[in-house]
C-alpha cells in the first residue's frame, strides 16, 4: 500500500512540474525559443520573424547590445494559459509580461490579436524586451531604475498602450490626483483605472525628460544606475536615480518631478475639451450636467407650488 501511495505521488508531481505542452515551437538565428499555444503557429511566427528587428531597434533605443544569452518568448492564448506559463499572478488587463530572473517573455493573442494602433503583437513584444533587455542589463542594479521609470521607457519605446485609459492622465493633472512616485517605485497597481494612469505617468515623464534633454542623457542616465552608481550607502535620503540625475543633470528626481507637473499641468486640456476623447468620463460628465439641471428645474417647481398654497 505504501509502496503505491510512493509510485501515485511520484507520478502527480511529474505531472505538476511537467512544462507545458505546446502546439508548436521554433528557433530564432539568435538561439532565442518561440513557443506557442494551439491554433496561434501564425502569431508564433510573427514573433520568429519580429524579433531580430525588435532587438535592434531596442538596442538602438537604449544604448548597449542585447546581453548574450537565449531567451524564451510564449504566446498563450488567454489569461489561464498565460498564467500557467509565466508562473507568477498576471493582472485580467496584462497584453503581456517579462520574468526577467527566468528571461521568460509570455505574450497573450486575445489582447493583441485582432491587431489595433493601441496594441499589437510588434508594441506588445518590443515592450516586453525593454524589460528583458534591461533585467539582463542591470543584473542585481535592476531596481535602481524604480518601475514607474521602468514602464515609462517600456511604453516610449514599445510604442502602444498597455492598458487604456482615456484621458486619464490629462483628468488627473487637472485635478491634482496624480499618483506619487513613491507608490510606483517596486510595484504597478492591480486595478486596471490606476494602472492606466501608472503607465501614462512613466511615460509621461520620460518624455519630459527626453524633449529636454534627449536620448544620449537618457541613455547615460541608464548606463550608470546599471552599473550600480547612486548607490551610495551613507546617503539613505536620496534613491540612486536621483542621485545619478543630478550628477548628470544637476537637477535632482524631485526638481524634474516639479517641472514635469508643471508642463502637465499647463498642457492638460480643459475638462469641455476633453468630451467626446474618452468615453467613460464623457458620460459621466453628461449625466451629471442632466442631474444638476434636473436638481434646479424640481426645485423650482416645488418652490412654485408651496407658493401657490392657501395661506395657512
Amino acid at each position: 500500500m505504501r509502496r503505491a501511495l510512493l509510485i501515485l505521488a511520484v507520478l502527480l508531481g511529474a505531472l505538476v512540474i511537467a512544462p507545458a505542452a505546446w502546439a508548436g515551437e521554433a528557433t530564432t538565428s539568435d538561439g532565442h525559443v518561440v513557443r506557442w499555444d494551439p491554433g496561434l503557429e501564425r502569431a508564433g511566427r510573427e514573433v520568429v520573424s519580429l524579433l531580430p528587428r525588435i532587438e535592434a531597434e531596442v538596442e538602438r533605443k537604449m544604448g548597449f547590445p542585447f546581453p548574450k544569452g537565449p531567451a524564451t518568448i510564449v504566446v498563450a492564448k488567454g489569461i489561464d494559459s498565460m498564467r500557467n506559463a509565466a508562473r507568477v499572478h498576471v493582472p485580467e488587463w496584462a497584453a503581456g509580461v517579462c520574468i526577467g530572473q527566468r528571461s521568460l517573455i509570455v505574450l497573450r493573442a486575445d489582447r493583441m490579436l485582432p491587431p489595433s494602433p493601441a496594441r499589437s503583437i510588434t508594441t506588445v513584444l518590443r515592450h516586453e524586451w525593454v524589460h528583458l533587455a534591461w533585467a539582463r542589463r542591470a543584473g542585481l542594479h535592476v531596481r535602481s531604475l524604480p518601475r514607474w521609470a521602468e514602464e515609462g521607457l517600456a511604453e516610449e519605446i514599445g510604442g502602444g498602450v498597455s492598458v487604456e485609459g482615456g484621458a486619464t492622465l490629462d483628468y488627473a493633472a487637472a485635478w491634482g490626483r496624480l499618483i506619487p512616485w513613491k507608490d510606483l517605485t517596486a510595484g504597478f497597481p492591480r486595478e486596471s483605472p490606476r494602472a492606466a494612469l501608472a503607465y501614462r505617468q512613466g511615460a509621461s515623464w520620460i518624455r519630459f525628460f527626453l524633449k529636454q534633454r534627449g536620448w544620449d542623457d537618457l541613455r547615460a542616465v541608464l548606463a550608470d544606475l546599471a552599473d550600480g552608481k547612486g548607490k551610495e550607502p551613507s546617503d539613505t535620503s536620496r534613491t540612486p536615480l536621483d542621485r545619478v540625475l543630478l550628477a548628470r543633470t544637476e537637477r535632482g528626481l524631485d526638481l524634474w518631478t516639479a517641472e514635469w507637473r508643471v508642463s502637465l499641468e499647463e498642457e492638460a486640456r480643459p475638462w469641455f475639451h476633453l468630451l467626446g476623447h474618452d468615453v467613460g468620463w464623457s458620460l459621466i460628465i453628461f449625466f451629471s450636467m442632466i442631474s444638476v439641471v434636473l436638481y434646479f428645474a424640481v426645485r423650482r417647481r416645488r418652490r412654485a407650488a408651496i407658493e401657490a398654497l392657501p395661506d395657512g
